[in-house]
């Protein structure tokens, strides 16, 4: 896991954690202006093209398209402002750093320390191209994932909110964009 430089209060067991992982995984700070990414995965760097370097201490903005990612991007700064959703899970139109348009399925889960949300826990997984099998894979591997990341913020005195049920819905959310109009952003 690569870390930007100011956030050195960061536990190493956190980001060996996050290391790990084969999915897609980023930590945004609420604490800082913008809620810049503090944290991205080498999975996150292969799947969005985009180097540690670039992606730390930017919003996760910068991976939408020119035109913006349309109402999906509010319903996610609701979520953020909503303290009593402790997760949720998004489909977005994102583009790679060499311009390449993707939708992403972004499963977002806040991060408590001291009855304070304090990170946001993303982890992304690019729907185009990809079949019912990965999504399975995905969706296995984030739940094993989460599991070794309560046990780890539970030990540092953190709390990760939130339950599964969020996993459960992939299939109906990519179902719902099959049908609706996200493909105008690819």
């Amino acid at each position: 896991m690569q870390w930007l430089d100011k956030d050195g209060e960061l536990p190493q067991a956190l980001g060996t954690v996050l290391d790990k992982s084969k999915v897609s995984l980023s930590l945004a700070d609420l604490r800082m202006e913008d809620a810049p990414l503090v944290g991205v995965n080498k999975a996150f760097t292969a799947m969005t093209g985009y180097s540690a370097s670039e992606a730390l201490g930017r919003n996760c903005r910068f991976l939408q398209p020119a035109g913006g990612a349309g109402p999906v991007r509010q319903r996610m700064h609701d979520f953020i402002a909503n303290p009593n959703l402790s997760e949720g899970k998004f489909l977005v139109p994102n583009v790679k750093a060499d311009g390449t348009p993707f939708l992403n399925l972004i499963y977002l889960s806040k991060l408590n320390l001291r009855n304070e949300i304090v990170y946001i826990l993303g982890s992304q997984f690019e729907v185009a191209q990809r079949g019912d099998d990965a999504l399975q894979m995905y969706e296995t591997a984030l739940k094993q994932d989460i599991r070794s990341l309560r046990e780890v913020v539970g030990e540092l005195g953190m709390v990760m909110l939130g339950t599964y049920e969020q996993l459960a819905s992939s299939h109906s959310i990519i179902a719902e964009m099959r049908l609706s109009d996200f493909r105008g952003y690819l």
